[in-house]
């Protein structure tokens, strides 16, 4: 309170300041030519400057995000780079093609006849474009700007590269063929941070930079919702290759769960672990420790044409290979068994069935100590939290980086029912499959054990079990809070889509686990 009350003190005088700031500079002299009118000035530069058209230009030749206005008289107007003739070459570094000069006879002009406000009513393209220019719609993470472009004309340069050379200048093309709307790396970095750490949805996203653009009449931006989501997917796509090592060696494509991160301190033999593990260490001690739950929040509609949709990570995630699974759910048989223990919603509601979803939630696997999601064993539920959807997930998670380990704990909620008749199900099912020796262990995460019956308490109590340690089991439900605030956005995607973001959202999970584990 006492920074507020100071603050009064000076109110006024920064009104004034922010005022005088809006007037215009060395009294409408260009700072640099000394010669001619300075009109114009940045609100983007630092500092106070007036110049003149050329030399704005000049000192904004690799500055094209900046946002400029002109003196008019009684205040500054916003103007653009393209009312100014600013033109941006391709293909050299910024500068003109030295081909530019002979190609201007011979060049397609592929923009004739094409209305470029047509579904963008009140946008204003504000220099003609050439028969070497280009009007470029170009969304950068201050807003969305207009930029007159000249592509490269070396001989064996032609139409179908200009996505390169967009590329090359760190502008995403929002298509391959004939590219008229791009957006910056930077834009896409801002999107994906937004959408991860504030659960920004990508119309929220756009809206605010049409805002930024032109804040009293937003609605005559151009409208590039629809580009932004497909080349979000894209660039998500380019950078988890990326950063997973995928970048350089072309010819080995990324495996089941090679895009996915796991627990840096969970034992996995071969990667955290010592090679001659097994004479130091007691089994208990190596056990994997994992828990297991549904979330029908994450619910997912049916698709109308889902053979129209595209796949760019189908099970090199968290979420399984769509194909296996659903394999597997066409061979798994569901067996209804009148439950030995409380009458739990979740065996009750397991052949619930709704004809408007494709998916009524998910099931994960995470390790009980650190909450950090497995790789490839996210499942979608098709009617309620079936025993044959567990399954799926619990196998894919006890085969996932185990060698050797022979013991696992499994904590889930109604884990008294599911382990009776598991090992049944695994022989009856060709798509389950555990390591040989394998010994699970089953527990009930202390929260939920309360509503169990007496005897489950002293066989699932984790207090009980050897090598459980100091683990509550419920990790599971600190995951889901954050995670539901994007299954809204998620629900009415593609499949595909989908998956890649829930699959976004579990990395970014295990990553922040990961960074933050030391402290």
């Amino acid at each position: 309170n006492n920074f507020i009350e100071d603050y009064l003190n000076f109110r006024q005088l920064y009104l004034d300041i922010i005022l005088e700031s809006e007037s215009i500079i060395n009294g409408g002299t260009c700072e640099s030519c000394q010669s001619t009118e300075g009109f114009f000035h940045c609100l983007t530069c630092s500092g106070e400057h007036g110049w003149c058209r050329t030399c704005v230009l000049k000192a904004h030749q690799s500055l094209p995000f900046h946002k400029l206005q002109q003196w008019n008289g009684k205040f500054f107007k916003d103007t653009s780079f393209s009312e100014l003739g600013y033109i941006w070459y391709m293909g050299h570094g910024g500068q003109p093609c030295p081909s530019s000069q002979e190609a201007m006879h011979d060049w397609e002009d592929v923009h004739e006849g094409v209305d470029w406000t047509e579904n963008n009513p009140g946008v204003n393209i504000f220099t003609e474009p050439t028969s070497t220019t280009t009007p470029l719609i170009i969304i950068h993470s201050t807003g969305v700007f207009i930029h007159n472009v000249q592509w490269c004309h070396c001989p064996g340069s032609s139409v179908h590269q200009q996505h390169l050379h967009l590329l090359k200048a760190q502008l995403f093309p929002a298509s391959i063929s004939c590219p008229r709307t791009a957006f910056t790396f930077d834009v896409l970095d801002h999107f994906l941070i937004d959408a991860l750490e504030c659960k920004t949805s990508a119309m929220s996203f756009f809206q605010k930079l049409r805002r930024l653009t032109n804040n009293a009449f937003p609605d005559s931006v151009p409208d590039r919702y629809r580009e932004l989501m497909r080349a979000s997917r894209q660039w998500r796509d380019l950078m988890n290759r990326k950063r997973f090592g995928f970048g350089h060696d072309t010819e080995v494509n990324p495996g089941t769960g090679d895009l996915a991160l796991f627990c840096a301190a969970c034992p996995q033999p071969g990667i955290n672990m010592p090679v001659d593990w097994q004479d130091h260490y007691e089994s208990w001690l190596v056990m994997q420790r994992y828990v297991v739950d549904g979330n029908f929040t994450a619910q997912h509609m049916n698709m109308k044409q889902p053979h129209l949709d595209v796949t760019l990570s189908d099970g090199l995630g968290y979420m399984v290979t769509d194909a296996d699974y659903q394999a597997h759910l066409s061979s798994a048989k569901e067996t209804k068994e009148r439950s030995s223990c409380s009458n739990h919603r979740a065996v009750n509601a397991a052949n619930t069935n709704r004809s408007n979803l494709r998916a009524t939630g998910v099931a994960a696997t995470a390790c009980a100590r650190h909450g950090c999601f497995v790789p490839h064993t996210v499942v979608d539920f098709q009617k309620g939290e079936r025993h044959m959807n567990i399954d799926y997930s619990i196998c894919n998670a006890i085969n996932y980086h185990s060698n050797n380990i022979e013991t696992s704990l499994i904590i889930y909620d109604i884990g008294c029912q599911w382990c009776i008749h598991f090992k049944d199900r695994i022989n009856n099912s060709p798509g389950l499959s555990l390591p040989e020796k394998s010994q699970i262990l089953t527990g009930v995460g202390k929260f939920h054990l309360s509503a169990h019956k007496l005897p489950c308490f002293a066989r699932f109590s984790l207090n009980f079990i050897e090598g459980a340690g100091q683990v509550d089991g419920e990790i599971m439900e600190t995951l889901w809070a954050p995670f539901n605030k994007i299954s809204p956005t998620a629900r009415s995607m593609s499949q595909y889509h989908r998956q890649e973001i829930l699959d976004d959202h579990m990395r970014d999970s295990n990553w922040k686990k990961m960074v933050g584990i030391g402290e």
